[in-house]
């Protein structure tokens, strides 16, 4: 006996493990969406600060680059300067030695004649001739000196051209790692400005929550949303969002990442209408980072669980407004191609949660997370409420 209850609490437990994570949404008040929203605009003024900082630091390093690059610029010309002083100190050398050699030359022998001798003890005294000496030795011994100084100024400038070439050298590395950092920065802003959007449609869009919440009745933080206030209507049955049509894509992983939505197109392209897939309230009309027009409408099923679902992609809208309720027969707008798309199509979602309210998808990437979650345990969004054909291009004509 003992055993069958066993193998029976074996099954069950293997059972409830297999079942999808679709559960009835926890209760969320009033007041811990009020906190949410909160925290989603620390979000975003953090997320703006981290932007403000980088773009500061790619600033300073632009600017510290342009000084490098002035120095080198000036290392260059200061080198070439000093190439075209070694060139005149190598040719003032050649005329020293020259004159030196002309000097001796011209005192030591003249026709034969050793002059030099004569000039020098031609004097008529010792003094005289002691200053006939002096002459021709300083005249040889300022050459020399000049010679010396001018060879020490062409080692001195050589050792500068070293040096300059090192130090040109130390800042073209500069320059590259600040290149690099830049580069860096410049990824981190790119993928903060790309998150920024997001986030800001997400403060802007728990705001006017709030205000709606606050026009349906939610007063006190402990109200519970969807219960003491904001109550939505049951839907009897989900159904197709246009009348003609195709899936071009089913719901699945594709280059990494799970792709959410059910993509479908008809042959009335643009102009076809995209009707509600049931009972319930627009909670937000708004463009992604993309440009695409978009629709979120918070639905109840008879089963108790919300659920929200995303129209992507929209050409234009319908006669529609925020806090709308809607019907089956609503049109929330025509099919279209905004947004990074390659063709035009509805992009529909639709997953069992209140996005920006309940707290497995109080954020965006909550959201993803959670329809993540839902799709490994075996929920299928749109596909798992809503009779579709189980084939791409397989055309239905009727809702």
């Amino acid at each position: 006996m003992r055993k069958k209850i066993l193998s029976s609490i074996t099954v069950l437990c293997t059972f409830v493990m297999m079942l999808p994570i679709s559960v009835l949404a926890e209760e969320v008040t009033f007041g811990q969406f009020q906190d949410d929203l909160a925290k989603a605009e620390k979000k975003l003024k953090d997320n703006n600060q981290s932007i403000n900082n980088s773009q500061n630091q790619i600033n300073a390093d632009s600017e510290t680059i342009r000084k490098l690059k002035s120095e080198i610029e000036a290392m260059g010309v200061e080198t070439n300067e000093l190439q075209q002083q070694i060139a005149e100190s190598n040719i003032s050398i050649a005329e020293r030695r020259q004159q030196t050699k002309d000097v001796i030359s011209y005192y030591q022998m003249s026709q034969g004649e050793n002059i030099y001798l004569e000039y020098v003890f031609g004097g008529e005294s010792i003094t005289d001739l002691v200053y006939r000496l002096s002459i021709v030795e300083q005249i040889t011994e300022y050459n020399e000196k000049v010679m010396e100084e001018l060879e020490n100024l062409i080692k001195a400038n050589e050792q500068r051209k070293v040096d300059l070439a090192n130090k040109e050298k130390e800042y073209e590395n500069k320059i590259s790692n600040l290149n690099a950092e830049i580069g860096k920065l410049t990824n981190s802003v790119s993928k903060l400005g790309e998150l920024s959007p997001g986030l800001e449609q997400e403060v802007k869009t728990k705001r006017e929550l709030v205000e709606s919440y606050k026009a349906q009745g939610c007063k006190n933080r402990s109200d519970v949303i969807g219960k003491d206030c904001a109550v939505s209507s049951s839907n009897g049955q989900f159904s197709r969002p246009i009348k003609t049509g195709y899936i071009t894509s089913f719901i699945g992983y594709r280059w990494g990442s799970l792709h959410r939505g059910l993509d479908m197109g008809s042959s009335l392209g643009r102009n076809t209408p995209l009707y509600s897939v049931g009972y319930g309230r627009i909670t937000s009309i708004w463009k992604d980072k993309n440009g695409a027009n978009n629709v979120n409408i918070e639905y109840r099923g008879r089963d108790g669980k919300y659920y929200t679902a995303i129209y992507a992609h929209l050409s234009r809208y319908g006669n529609i407004y925020k806090n709308m309720e809607v019907t089956p027969n609503t049109i929330l707008g025509y099919m279209g191609d905004t947004g990074f798309v390659t063709g035009v199509h509805l992009h529909l979602e639709l997953w069992p949660c209140r996005l920006y309210v309940d707290k497995e998808c109080e954020g965006w990437d909550e959201y993803v997370r959670f329809v993540n979650k839902q799709y490994k345990s075996g929920f299928k969004g749109a596909e798992s409420v809503i009779n579709f054909p189980n084939k791409t291009y397989q055309t239905w004509t009727s809702r």
